[in-house]
């Protein structure tokens, strides 16, 4: 498929060393189009597999639209299977990952096996190699990249990967990591150290110029739009910072382990980042709309779901050592939100997980469709794959009741399959907070020269959903699995009542006939 690089696969066996590059079917390709689907799609087979086994697959993956001049739309997608949550898991990162992996002639890596001592993957144009990394075993990842030295692009773990820790992340050049349900630590059972691309990003071939260069226009005129993404009080002006306080406004900004919140906002949120470090606005690989803030010696700054897991889960006060704290989980290769929610449980509370998926840092008391999705997430506790905050909160792409039950279980249903077939196309989320699938099949249409509606990304997004929840049915996984912590049906928080546990278990059961009756 075209910006896809054809749907070339390197299969990596780190057992006995060898790799080797085939071409991904064409039916393959159309059902699942890249991204989430595709990772979801070659993880199929191997359900039954225990998270860390050597045989369980790790899958890198990038969407049709990578290498395009689409802005934000050249995300890479890591895929396997949680040994956090023993779900299946996809996580997402920019930076020039993506594109270096289309420079390579890929659409995706598969990695199996457990090689014999510490190992990195390099592709280059010469083809790719395992090359040994005992220098590296060890290093955290700002050293380990230091040491690789100037690269295409890299993906590493630190030592939480190594030690398998169960919330371990993959740091990544020049882009967020991937940080949630714990894939550094698959990497680190199979001793595999870092993947390194020492190409250059290519640049995607478009089939229909005049129809993309259309298409591209609308897409760029609704971002111009978008209070969220461009507007005085949105993520480009302050960064995703700028949440902290829109979310407290909203109730949904928790307190110590999901408590009220008591602490003082005020000495972490945007305003206060601003102050103290009069931070540049900074973006991944190809974003037009710079949601990161970066001091000028460099150092990142934390965003919404790190300032709020340790400012608001964790109820600490001190910025400093909030930075510190992130600092020390990127170097380290740790998920903040588990790991914030681990030091809550060591102090003698129970964690709040779904599906053992540490929840991040969105009160569902203040959301009834953030309360469905976190429970019928096929990653576990993650707002993401349904992302109603969009319109519960952000009022796009239209307004929901956020206090109302009544027809939500059709809402998330069709956020699900909406954003999954984002992330098929390896899209950032904050830019569905601006575009609809009508705008993104456009592009689609124009880059793959070949017809694509709204309805036919939708198509895609459903298979992806599908094919993720049978992962979790083979992993052993039930209707039942679908919930909530009960705490969030029993105490009030922030001013807010706590979840009707009847509404919720009823809307629940039409989400689970909604979806029964699309299997058939």
């Amino acid at each position: 498929m075209a910006g896809t690089a054809g749907g070339q696969i390197v299969r990596v066996d780190l057992t006995s060393g060898q790799c080797f590059r085939e071409q991904l079917s064409a039916e393959v390709m159309t059902a699942a189009l890249g991204g989430r689907g595709l990772g979801a799609a070659l993880l199929q087979e191997y359900a039954n597999l225990d998270p860390l086994s050597p045989e369980m697959p790790l899958v890198l993956t990038i969407g049709p639209l990578c290498g395009t001049p689409v802005p934000m739309s050249s995300r890479c997608v890591l895929t396997g299977c949680s040994p956090l949550a023993k779900t299946i898991f996809s996580s997402t990162s920019g930076g020039p990952l993506g594109p270096c992996l289309l420079g390579a002639g890929l659409t995706a890596i598969l990695v199996q096996g457990r090689a014999a001592s510490p190992c990195l993957l390099e592709i280059s144009q010469d083809g790719e190699q395992l090359v040994p990394a005992d220098q590296f075993w060890g290093l955290g990842c700002e050293a380990a990249m230091q040491q690789l030295g100037k690269v295409g692009a890299a993906a590493v773990i630190g030592p939480a990967g190594e030690q398998q820790v169960l919330y371990a992340s993959v740091e990544t050049t020049s882009g967020e990591p991937f940080s949630r349900g714990g894939l550094g630590a698959v990497m680190g059972s199979k001793r595999l150290k870092g993947i390194v691309l020492k190409t250059g990003p290519a640049t995607a071939a478009i089939a229909d110029q005049p129809g993309f260069d259309k298409a591209l226009e609308d897409l760029m005129r609704l971002f111009r739009a978008s209070p969220f993404l461009l507007g005085p009080l949105g993520i480009r002006e302050h960064g995703t910072s700028a949440l902290v306080d829109l979310l407290k406004q909203r109730g949904m900004l928790p307190g110590r382990h999901f408590a009220s919140f008591t602490g003082d906002e005020t000495r972490w949120n945007a305003h206060a980042l601003q102050q103290r470090f009069h931070p540049q606005p900074g973006g991944c690989y190809d974003c037009t709309v710079a949601c990161k803030r970066i001091v000028s010696d460099g150092t990142l700054l934390p965003e919404y779901d790190q300032l709020a897991a340790f400012g608001g889960l964790c109820g600490l006060d001190d910025l400093e050592q909030i930075i510190e704290l992130c600092s020390w989980c990127h170097d380290q290769g740790v998920d903040p939100v588990s790991y914030g929610s681990e030091k809550i449980a060591t102090a003698g509370e129970t964690a709040m997980t779904v599906k053992g998926l540490d929840l991040p840092p969105y009160d569902p008391r203040a959301s009834t469709g953030l309360a469905l999705a976190y429970a019928t997430s096929p990653h576990g506790g993650s707002h993401l794959p349904a992302w109603p905050i969009a319109s519960e909160i952000l009022r796009k792409p239209v307004p929901t009741d956020r206090f109302s039950f009544d027809g939500k279980a059709r809402v998330i249903a069709m956020f699900e399959d909406a954003n999954a077939a984002v992330d098929c196309l390896s899209l950032c989320r904050f830019a569905s907070a601006a575009v609809e699938l009508e705008e993104l099949a456009a592009l689609l249409s124009a880059v793959a020269g070949q017809g694509y509606s709204p309805a036919d990304l939708i198509r895609i997004g459903r298979r992806t959903v599908q094919q993720e929840r049978l992962f979790n049915q083979q992993c052993g996984f039930t209707a039942a699995d679908d919930n909530l912590p009960q705490r969030f049906f029993t105490e009030s928080a922030n001013g807010l009542a706590p979840l009707d546990q009847q509404r919720f278990e009823q809307e629940l059961a039409a989400y689970h006939r909604i979806r029964a009756a699309q299997c058939l």
